[in-house]
């Protein structure tokens, strides 16, 4: 954990480079993974919380009314082009109700947040039962790892997947059995000419080592749900030990056998 300064920080350092030749690149590659995995995004409200809204038109086809924009930029509304509400607001302190929408997406955001499971819990309380989470981050065990030194990322607390899945499944949320990778060539991040998305492969490719989990970025889906609890018997003894907590103590009377 580390302080709401440093998280804000490592928020901005990371806007600021997604605006950049590479990060478009890298942006570029997340596109096509993003368009597939908000298609199931139905209902009244979706929460995107983010550093950047460049991705945010991906969701302009969903089937939901309000789309809503949790920024820790004080200027959100002005940098935003998309017809969404901005809300400005950290992740792990979000000024909504329990089960308020039916769908959230965290893009990047868990790197760049003082407490990663503080604002994964947040995100599954706003979400209602049945809604759609989706989680966007870079992957630790990836040669993503070469690029980690940069001053964009250097601030950035990566979560692995598998630990991402356990954090979902104690939260009450049920991820994918697979979830989707995006392999960004790392020299794409690197680089500092402006080029073009040229040397980034279309995600629509067959590849086999595109199903490997080895790709700089993944994308997370889980869905919340609800277990039902089935009662233990009430026996007697039950019966008696709380007839006898009562304030005002009763007998209980049994039928005869």
């Amino acid at each position: 954990m580390r302080s709401a300064n440093s998280g804000a920080l490592a928020a901005r350092t990371l806007a600021a480079w997604l605006g950049s030749p590479s990060g478009g690149r890298l942006l570029a590659a997340e596109r096509a993974a993003l368009r597939t995995a908000v298609r199931r995004f139905y209902g009244d409200a979706l929460l995107w919380i983010g550093s950047s809204p460049q991705l945010l038109d991906t969701t302009a086809q969903c089937m939901v009314r309000t789309r809503v924009w949790a920024t820790i930029d004080p200027n959100g509304a002005a940098a935003c082009g998309e017809q969404v509400a901005v809300v400005h607001t950290a992740a792990g302190s979000l000024p909504f109700a329990a089960g308020a929408v039916d769908g959230v997406l965290l893009h990047h955001a868990l790197e760049a947040a003082p407490d990663a499971r503080a604002a994964l819990r947040e995100a599954a309380r706003v979400l209602r039962v049945g809604g759609l989470l989706v989680v966007v981050g870079f992957n630790p065990l990836s040669p993503w790892l070469f690029a980690k030194p940069l001053p964009a990322f250097r601030a950035l607390k990566t979560v692995s997947v598998p630990r991402l899945r356990d954090w979902l499944a104690l939260l009450g949320l049920e991820a994918e059995h697979k979830p989707a990778y995006v392999h960004v060539p790392v020299w794409s991040l690197v680089r500092k000419g402006g080029g073009s998305t040229g040397d980034i492969p279309p995600q629509g490719s067959p590849r086999w080592w595109r199903r490997l989990p080895t790709g700089g970025v993944y994308v997370v889906s889980a869905t919340k749900v609800a277990h039902g609890f089935i009662a233990p018997p009430l026996r007697r003894r039950h019966v008696d030990e709380l007839a006898g907590a009562a304030p005002q103590p009763v007998a209980c009377v049994y039928p005869a056998a």
